[in-house]
């Protein structure tokens, strides 16, 4: 099987450090394939819009 990667920013990965430390039982392949496997049965994702400045009149606009 070819090895997969994913790039976590800092703070993600000192989130996953921390959580790996609180729970022994775990590492980070078992989290992972967990994780992966879970969305795969529930593809669900919450987005939530984001603020962006509107140049024309300096006002800020949600996205949706």
């Amino acid at each position: 099987m070819p090895t997969k990667a994913v790039r976590f920013s800092d703070k993600e990965d000192n989130a996953i450090k921390e959580f790996l430390k609180n729970n022994p039982y775990f590492d980070f392949s078992t989290v992972a394939r967990m994780a992966i496997l879970k969305f795969i049965e529930n593809p669900e994702i919450n987005l939530v819009p984001t603020k962006v400045e509107d140049k024309k009149s300096n006002n800020s606009k949600r996205l949706q």
